[in-house]
């Protein structure tokens, strides 16, 4: 999904563990998007409320990144930081810019790997880094358009060193269009979180 689409929008996330209980929900209120010079830019309030609906936290992030870069933004920003931080998005694969362009009779499609790097703040000054692969990509047909499967791993770097990594099996759905309409992000302990856009 292009920056572009997502601007606007009121987009949700839900949070479950291993027992597929309800942990968290967040609410995503992305704002109107900006273009200065060769950089597009959004605004993203967050919202978490735990498993009662009581709001527990409310932060703000900034994402920038380069026109051809704009769809790699909703495969990162499920893993925005908390509190107040500006992001600047770098892909390192060519792939990324088209991400979810692909012929409806592929069956697997190419490894894409990007950069992630907090330009404000405390981790900001530490160099806070996340390398972000997503890897055994399948795409099949369905009814309604496409699911998307995948591995993602990101790893997550201060002054240089590797000090967590995350794994997660991924599904998207997308519609015949390509626009994509929900994903599911599986972690290796049962646990996962959906995002429906």
């Amino acid at each position: 999904m292009l920056i572009e689409q997502i601007a606007d929008k009121k987009i949700v996330r839900k949070v479950f563990d291993e027992e597929k209980e309800l942990k968290s929900k967040q609410f995503f209120d992305v704002g109107e998007l900006k273009s200065s010079g060769d950089k597009l830019s959004v605004n993203l309030q967050v919202k978490i409320f735990d498993e009662d609906g009581k709001l527990e936290e409310k932060y703000f992030t900034h994402y920038t990144c380069k026109p051809e870069k704009s769809d790699v933004l909703l495969n990162v920003f499920p893993f925005a930081q908390r509190g107040d931080a500006k992001y600047v998005i770098e892909a390192s694969s060519y792939g990324f810019k088209n991400l979810y362009q692909f012929k409806a009779e592929e069956k697997k499609l190419k490894d894409l790997s990007l950069k992630m790097s907090v330009e404000s703040g405390m981790l900001g000054f530490f160099g806070s880094k996340n390398k972000i692969k997503l890897s055994h990509r399948r795409v099949n047909k369905t009814a309604s358009g496409f699911d998307l499967q995948s591995h993602l791993t990101i790893k997550v770097y201060m002054m240089g060193l590797n000090i967590k990594t995350e794994s997660y099996q991924v599904t998207e759905k997308l519609n015949d269009n390509k626009i994509l309409l929900s994903q599911e992000f599986m972690s290796e302990d049962g646990s996962y979180f959906l995002m429906n856009y």
